[in-house]
């Protein structure tokens, strides 16, 4: 049984579909807030369009600009720190 399958059978309070920028925001509010949220990344290429991304340079906290990888890498390291728990895995389809 793999991690997704395993998953859908858990209640968890929340599920983030995504790991672009979003994604990784609702991760670090919800991990503060404590609801232990669960983050499907994906299994290609995880990290959104940040990851084709050179310099990033209108990002807030960079003065000098960041690399798009460079800055999706702080993101998961972020949302890590807090509790969030990160699966590689691929969203095909919700039954909500």
């Amino acid at each position: 049984m793999s991690n997704a399958e395993n998953t859908a059978s858990e209640v968890r309070d929340v599920i983030i579909v995504g790991s672009g920028p979003a994604g990784y925001t609702a991760a670090v509010y919800t991990a503060r807030a404590n609801l232990k949220p669960l983050l499907l990344a994906g299994s290609v290429t995880a990290g959104g369009e940040l990851m084709n991304t050179t310099d990033v340079e209108n990002y807030p906290g960079f003065p000098e600009g960041i690399m798009g990888p460079d800055l999706m890498e702080n993101f998961e390291k972020q949302a890590a720190r807090f509790g969030t728990e990160i699966q590689f895995e691929d969203v095909t389809a919700l039954d909500l």
